[in-house]
């Protein structure tokens, strides 16, 4: 789809981690070759090699293997 040729900062979201997750409202950064999640809720049990997908209503714009995580505290 060419509407979702490249991830653009700050690019809004509902980020999957796992199969049987509901999905979490996100904002997508591209990094290079890398996209940065950050979740607008906090999100448990999310680990390196897990699988991470990336929607827009319906629609699939991206996705690709979890390489690190971490928490910011507020």
């Amino acid at each position: 789809m060419q509407k979702y040729a490249t991830i653009t900062d700050r690019t809004p979201a509902i980020t999957k981690v796992r199969y049987k997750h509901d999905g979490e409202s996100s904002i997508l950064y591209q990094k290079d070759d890398r996209i940065k999640v950050e979740f607008m809720h906090e999100v448990s049990a999310i680990a390196p090699g897990q699988s991470a997908v990336f929607y827009e209503g319906n629609d699939v714009i991206g996705g690709g293997n979890i390489f690190s995580n971490f928490m910011i505290e507020k």
